[in-house]
């Protein structure tokens, strides 16, 4: 059975891999718990900088992704043009939360898997007499 701690080994991993960003389903799918379960536990590792989180606008046409200009902000009812030509007006249907690893948090990571047992506790341990 899949506990929250498989989430933050699935984020571990995706550190560590060239992952850059990913939408909440896909942790879901290979955690095996429920969306709200793992999207609230994705928000708690936004808050400990782990990760980010971004919205990605999509087309409800044909579901191409909108991408502002920077600096570019957009409000609930905001008419959009989508890359195809397709005008829709911005709602919650319309947004998906797509997260990804911070590079400090990334390099964190790679630099602990380079050596293994080099962690916290065993710098810690005493050597038996």
């Amino acid at each position: 059975m899949s506990t929250v701690w498989d989430i933050d080994e699935w984020v571990e991993e995706a550190a560590w891999s060239p992952i850059k960003r990913f939408y909440p389903t896909a942790v879901t799918k290979n955690v095996e718990l429920p969306i709200n379960l793992v999207f609230e536990h994705l928000l708690k590792l936004t808050e400990q900088s782990k990760l980010s989180l971004f919205w990605e606008i999509r087309c409800p046409c044909c579901y191409y992704t909108v991408s502002p200009a920077e600096g570019e902000k957009f409000d609930s009812g905001d008419m959009l043009v989508c890359p195809k030509g397709h005008e829709f007006e911005l709602s919650n249907e319309n947004l998906f939360p797509i997260f990804e690893v911070n590079s400090g948090y990334r390099q964190y990571i790679r630099e602990k898997k380079k050596s293994p047992f080099q962690g916290i506790i065993r710098k810690k341990l005493i050597p038996a007499t």
